[in-house]
């Protein structure tokens, strides 16, 4: 069961897009994926489309049923950000 978990989460990390992000997002935390989490969260934090995933109905959805997981993801990407050279976190 966990090789099958595995197999959907790498075919749905490689789907991923600003109109998917934010559903994968829940199912990854509703499902404990935390490769897919993890991924949706670089997606975050390396997007430059930040305006589109937030006009999605996915994360309106998202916003109003699990806001505890978009806190989350946005402090982890944060740290993504500004992680310097040296791999050492700076606080955000």
């Amino acid at each position: 069961m966990d090789s099958l978990k595995s197999q959907c989460e790498y075919i749905l990390s490689e789907l991923l897009d600003v109109k998917t992000l934010a559903v994968t997002l829940a199912l990854a935390d509703k499902h404990n994926c935390s490769g897919l989490k993890d991924v949706c969260i670089e997606f975050i934090a390396t997007s430059n489309k930040m305006d589109a995933i937030v006009a999605t109905k996915g994360y309106a959805d998202l916003k109003r049923a699990c806001p505890s997981v978009l806190v989350d993801a946005f402090e982890k990407a944060c740290k993504v950000r500004l992680t310097d050279k040296a791999g050492q976190n700076v606080h955000c």
